[in-house]
């Protein structure tokens, strides 16, 4: 059952393209004219969802929006059962006691139900990799929040898994999804610049995350700059040679993890590209997230969303309004396309998955993370070339700056 190949793909196709050019988040009326065409006849997509805290809220909401004829939640997963109980009475759908929500606190009942298509992995940094490997090691697609896991080692190993067991496997970086960095590789692609020469981008949150989450997050190259390392792939597909970063840290609990909280990165590519970032983990006027792509023909940017398009203008000047206060508000229709493309991806006959190059993109970014990272304790430009042994050095407590 289920639509031809060619009519699910060209859904998919249109589905894109509406997102890529509405100027505004998709409303759930113009959700439900699009996405039922992804999945047909065959029902809806069925989730379990690991971890319902602030990452498993945004694909809760997700699916709200989406609706449960095409994503339905199957089991709430958390360690606090209370608050898998109340998610699967607040986001659970059925008509009897076989096809309700049910809340767990253990995810093997979800890996051994056959109705599940996919788990998604929204738990804290430091449990993906085990939710990961135990999903695919099951037979079941997986999507996971990024990152795969702090360690190279088991990046490589869930990755192999994924590669070798055909299913859909999708590590989350929203921005790929945002209709304006869509656009702006759109522009980049067809040359309408010419090869890109330098690339710039701005990358400030708001307001700093909770300390807790911090301490578990990997800290800022790894946790904030893979977003920008990823989004210069997105629209390069290369990977730097070198690195170069320089930091400091002003918030003196984020200096007592051995983490910095502004950093500047530049990085050095085969092809002659150079590309820079700067992040910061605040920014009192809202977030901040800008690129810009200097080509031999042109140039191209994209700015920051404001929180309104309000404009107010007297003699004492234009008063803009402010930029979107944080990423939930920033990216709040990244997250329903994602989650949209991923079950056009399981509803697929076969199912869709990533070409390698794409899959294993993550293992040479972390990579890159790490490169920058390094390159900030050492004091010294780090080439991809070194890490290997720089992270041996490193187990061994020899790492030494200059």
């Amino acid at each position: 059952e289920g639509l031809k190949q060619q009519e699910l793909l060209t859904s998919c196709r249109a589905l894109r393209d509406f997102f890529t050019m509405s100027s505004t988040a998709p409303s759930k009326e113009e959700l439900a004219k699009q996405v039922p065409q992804l999945v047909g006849r065959r029902g809806p997509v069925r989730f379990a969802l690991v971890g319902l805290g602030r990452a498993g809220h945004f694909h809760l909401q997700s699916m709200k929006q989406l609706g449960p004829s095409v994503a339905k939640l199957l089991y709430a997963i958390d360690s606090d059962k209370e608050r898998a109980e109340q998610v699967a009475a607040e986001y659970g759908y059925g008509k009897d006691d076989d096809d309700k929500c049910q809340a767990l606190t253990d995810v093997q009942p979800a890996l051994d139900d056959p109705r599940v298509d996919a788990i998604i992995v929204a738990s804290t940094t430091d449990t993906h990799f085990a939710y990961c490997k135990q999903a695919l090691q099951a037979k079941k697609a997986c999507f996971t929040e990024k990152p795969i896991s702090h360690y190279p080692a088991e990046v490589a190993e869930v990755l192999e898994l994924a590669r070798d067991s055909g299913l859909p496997f999708i590590v989350g970086f929203q921005r790929r999804c945002d209709k304006n960095f869509r656009e702006l590789k759109r522009v980049v692609d067809s040359g309408e610049i010419g090869r890109p020469r330098v690339i710039r981008c701005t990358s400030r949150d708001n307001p700093i995350p909770p300390m807790a989450y911090l301490r578990t997050s990997g800290g800022i190259f790894h946790d904030m700059l893979s977003h920008d390392f990823d989004m210069i792939h997105y629209l390069t597909g290369e990977i730097p040679e070198s690195v170069y970063s320089i930091g400091h840290c002003y918030n003196e609990e984020i200096k007592q993890m051995g983490d910095a909280d502004t950093v500047v990165v530049t990085m050095s590519f085969k092809s002659g590209l150079l590309a820079t970032v700067d992040t910061s983990r605040v920014a009192s006027y809202g977030y901040d997230q800008r690129v810009e792509v200097f080509g031999e023909h042109g140039m191209v940017n994209t700015f920051n969303e404001p929180e309104t398009t309000v404009e107010v203008a007297t003699k004492t000047g234009f008063k803009k309004p402010v930029s979107e206060w944080s990423f939930p508000q920033r990216y709040k229709h990244t997250y329903t396309i994602e989650l949209a493309e991923y079950c056009a991806m399981l509803a697929h006959t076969p199912m869709m998955v990533e070409d390698e190059a794409t899959l294993m993109r993550h293992a040479e970014l972390e990579k890159v993370a790490t490169c920058a990272e390094f390159s900030w304790k050492l004091g010294r430009k780090v080439f991809l070339s070194e890490v290997d042994e720089l992270r041996e050095l490193e187990k061994k407590g020899e790492l030494k700056a200059q």
